[in-house]
């Protein structure tokens, strides 16, 4: 069904495409609208993943929320987004390539110095570059490309992760703000609440389906809840139980729209004590009951 949530790791994907290489955490590919191996779908990517509109346009939603990507756009993604590619725009060309949790873990990245690449991630995915950051991206998947299928090259796989950790750096550039000028007092208190900030979202995203307290948080962080809230709403100008909120209901409403769990079973996998309380909370936070938004959402 072409509304059905599907999940898909790196190595299924290959196998959907019939690509055989021998990375199980790692794929770099390109595709025209028509072949795109997730257009049409709904996808739960089991990935970090980049994607580069070469040509054309590509409309979809990341996580929901719709996106129109046009030629020299840069969308990144983090692993259990939900992505859908809409079928229909035949002029659009895109490259991009997939990494596993696994694989990211083992580049070994700077996670201080990727601190505003995930935090900007995490309020948009999708950045405009300027003709020449795409060319400089697309050298790095011309080589990847190349190395990746050439199975007689020595040190590959050291080149590989190198070459992906210099892209990633290079990406993470595109995503930057012009520096402000602070002093050191002002720069110590940044540096602070980014690092809180990061470390909030990481946490956030491995636990919001199982935890929606700003208190779990807060301990997990050694700090006062109060604290943490303090420092997440003047960070990012949504309050911690914003962001959790924001979290539970993208995946409520992506459940119920993708999914074929019924009302009770999206309760159950969000951890609420019965249907009536998820009901109570989504309609709370949405404005309709789980039903009517299943029902529209069709």
């Amino acid at each position: 069904m072409e509304n059905e949530l599907i999940e898909l790791t790196v190595p299924q994907i290959k196998e959907v495409v019939g690509h055989k290489d021998n990375y199980d955490d790692f794929y770099v590919f390109r595709a025209s609208s028509g072949d795109h191996f997730i257009e049409g779908r709904t996808v739960r990517m089991k990935a970090f993943t980049v994607i580069l509109c070469i040509d054309g346009t590509e409309n979809g939603t990341v996580n929901l929320k719709e996106m129109s990507i046009n030629k020299g756009s840069l969308l990144m993604t983090f692993p259990n987004n939900v992505l859908k590619i809409e079928a229909g725009y035949p002029t659009a060309t895109v490259r991009g390539i997939m990494l596993s949790q696994d694989f990211m873990r083992m580049l070994q990245v700077d996670v201080k110095n990727s601190l505003p690449l995930f935090m900007r991630l995490a309020y948009n995915p999708l950045v405009n570059l300027t003709q020449e950051q795409q060319e400089d991206i697309e050298r790095y998947f011309d080589l990847l490309e190349n190395i990746s299928n050439n199975s007689d090259l020595a040190h590959r796989d050291e080149i590989v992760r190198g070459l992906l950790m210099s892209m990633f750096y290079r990406i993470s550039g595109t995503y930057e703000q012009r520096p402000q000028v602070l002093d050191e007092k002002e720069r110590s208190v940044r540096n602070r609440r980014e690092e809180y900030f990061a470390k909030f979202i990481t946490l956030l995203s491995e636990n919001f389906k199982r935890e929606r307290t700003v208190g779990f948080y807060a301990e997990q962080m050694c700090v006062t809840p109060k604290y943490l809230s303090l420092l997440i709403k003047d960070f990012s100008g949504k309050s911690a139980a914003e962001w959790i909120d924001s979290y539970v209901i993208t995946e409520a409403k992506t459940l119920l729209r993708y999914s074929t769990m019924s009302i009770q079973e999206v309760a159950y996998e969000l951890n609420f004590s019965s249907q009536s309380f998820f009901g109570k909370y989504f309609k709370h936070l949405t404005g309709m009951s789980p039903s009517e938004y299943k029902l529209s959402a069709k």
